[in-house]
């Protein structure tokens, strides 16, 4: 049994109070959501921090021919937009594309 009343601005304010802990919790669990999914992870990042060196090599020996790469499928197509140039795709295993370079065409 409750022996004493309780003012309708305690209740109020513990509604809100409520709610604002709520709407923070939400916010945090998709931040941490999101932050989870994250679509290209550090492997990625490092193949193509590696990828980006070996075509600034090739650039500043001016080789055309790009050396094979552990695990990355390199396929060169021809850039539809413009005849002058070739596209270079590098994807890894799971054919997720991890570069593409456009490339002038031989």
């Amino acid at each position: 049994m409750l022996l004493k009343k309780v003012n309708s601005s305690s209740i109020a304010e513990t509604v809100i109070a409520l709610s604002v802990i709520s709407i923070c919790f939400g916010i945090a669990s998709i931040a941490f959501i999101r932050s989870v999914k994250v679509t290209s992870n550090f492997q990625d990042i490092k193949k193509q921090t590696e990828i980006q060196s070996a075509l600034w090599i090739n650039l500043y020996s001016d080789d055309k021919v790009i050396k094979e790469m552990e695990n990355i499928i390199i396929e060169t197509t021809p850039d539809l937009r413009n005849d002058s140039l070739v596209v270079i795709t590098f994807t890894n295993e799971s054919n997720k594309t991890i570069w593409q370079q456009q490339w002038i065409r031989e």
